[in-house]
């Protein structure tokens, strides 16, 4: 994964974890491979009162974002006749061509991590440790 901070002169947000396509942002987990689309995906976590979560609302300060490609495809080649080919008299080919989906490549992936604007971020483990629930 690329990481960039967007201002690289201040201390950003550094509480992630990143291992395969699972990252962990604070408290929050995503698989980018299920997030990966036909388009770019961008996933935004925000906090408020020292709380991550995903998305952004008025109130938070912005932590981090995910940028993750478009999903890439490949042609392969594939034994026997396209599925749901008929005989009807005709020679089907011994093989034919498919396009498919190619795993995501996570370290194609960028994550953007804000600078600290003065959040303490509080994960569960601390609100059980302080006793909250």
């Amino acid at each position: 994964m690329i990481i960039e901070k967007v201002d690289p002169a201040r201390e950003s947000f550094s509480d992630y974890v990143i291992d395969g396509t699972i990252l962990t942002i604070a408290d929050v987990t995503i698989d980018l491979a299920l997030e990966e689309g036909g388009q770019q995906v961008m996933i935004q976590f925000g906090s408020c009162q020292g709380k991550v979560h995903r998305g952004l609302m008025p109130c938070c300060e912005h932590v981090a974002d995910v940028i993750i490609p478009p999903r890439k495809y490949q042609t392969v080649v594939v034994d026997g006749p396209p599925q749901g080919a008929t005989l009807n008299g005709v020679d089907l080919p011994a093989t034919h061509t498919e396009i498919v989906p190619m795993p995501l490549d996570a370290e194609s992936a960028v994550l953007n991590l804000w600078p600290l604007g003065g959040i303490q971020i509080v994960t569960n483990n601390q609100e059980e440790e302080n006793g909250a629930e």
